[in-house]
Order: C-alpha cells, then sequence, then structure tokens
C-alpha cells in the first residue's frame, strides 16, 4: 500500500481527508524532536556510566573502609583485654600489698586520698563560699614526721612488692 492509499476507503472525499490528516503533521519538527530525544539519550547514557564509575569506586572505598574498622575495632577488643590484664593485675597487687603490709597500705591509702582531695577540691567538693579557700602550695613542707615516715613505709613496701612481682613474672 502507497503512502496515501486506504484500502477501505476508495471516495475521493476520504483521500482528502486521510492526506490532509497525514500532512498535518510537521516534518521538520518531527526531526527536531528526534534530535532532542538523542541528545537526551546521549546524556543519560554518559550520567549512567558516571553512576556506574561511581558506584565502584564507592564499593571500593567501602570495602577498604570496612577492613580499617575491622582492624580498628579488633584492635579497641585487644586494648580492652590487655587493660583488663592490668587492671587485674594491680588489683592484684593492693590485695597481696594489703595482706603483707596492712598497716603501710593503709597509711599510704589515708596520704593519697587526702592528695587528691588536696589536688583536686572543685570535682569532689564545690568550694563553700562562707568559708576561704585552704592554700594548697606548701603543704608538704608544714607536713608531720609521721606522715613523712608512712610515705617512706609506702614507697620501700611498694618497691619490695614491685620487684618481687616482677621476679615471679619471668
Amino acid at each position: 500500500m502507497a503512502h496515501g492509499d486506504f484500502g477501505c476507503c476508495q471516495s475521493p472525499a476520504a483521500e482528502v481527508i486521510a492526506h490532509s490528516l497525514a500532512n498535518q503533521v510537521n516534518h521538520t519538527d518531527i526531526q527536531t524532536i528526534i534530535q532532542c530525544q538523542k541528545q537526551v539519550l546521549g546524556k543519560l547514557e554518559k550520567t549512567n556510566e558516571m553512576l556506574i564509575n561511581c558506584n565502584a569506586l564507592s564499593a571500593t572505598r567501602f570495602a577498604v573502609a570496612s577492613q580499617e574498622l575491622k582492624k580498628h575495632t579488633q584492635l579497641l577488643f585487644d586494648l580492652k583485654k590487655d587493660l583488663d590484664s592490668v587492671f587485674k593485675r594491680i588489683r592484684f597487687l593492693k590485695m597481696k600489698l594489703t595482706q603483707q603490709y596492712p598497716a603501710a597500705f593503709s597509711a599510704c591509702n589515708t596520704v593519697f586520698f587526702a592528695v587528691d582531695e588536696e589536688d583536686e577540691p572543685e570535682e569532689r567538693h564545690p568550694p563553700n563560699r562562707d568559708q576561704p579557700e585552704k592554700a594548697t602550695e606548701g603543704t608538704d613542707k608544714h607536713k608531720p614526721v609521721s606522715a613523712e615516715r608512712e610515705d617512706a613505709q609506702c614507697a620501700s613496701s611498694t618497691q619490695s612488692s614491685a620487684t618481687s612481682y616482677n621476679s615471679d613474672d619471668s
């Protein structure tokens, strides 16, 4: 069948109507639309390629980041295990010192707690506005002789138990 040839319509009026309907469409407009569609298709293909590249790059970076996260997580677990071991050893040493030298250990505890309270009064006890603040400088000069002896006992007992602990460890 030809372009204007319709099998069902043989009358000249039908041919005129069919021909006028076929000529209603402007061929230059159709070509412009097709050209715009091809340009949009090209842009979409480029965008699709860029998204594929971005996805591949993201996947590789995610793999690297997840491996680093696993390593850092394992490192944190190992550090926690090591710290738990250290604190367990410290508790053991404190228990051993308490059993071997109860007087010296209790004296050391009172001295250390007193030093902590003097160093950080605002953390433990907020200063009372009615009472003047205590001077922290020069308190060691006015320490009683018995406290100095207790410090010396504490230091010597700690050193002796630390050396015995190190010899037990090897």
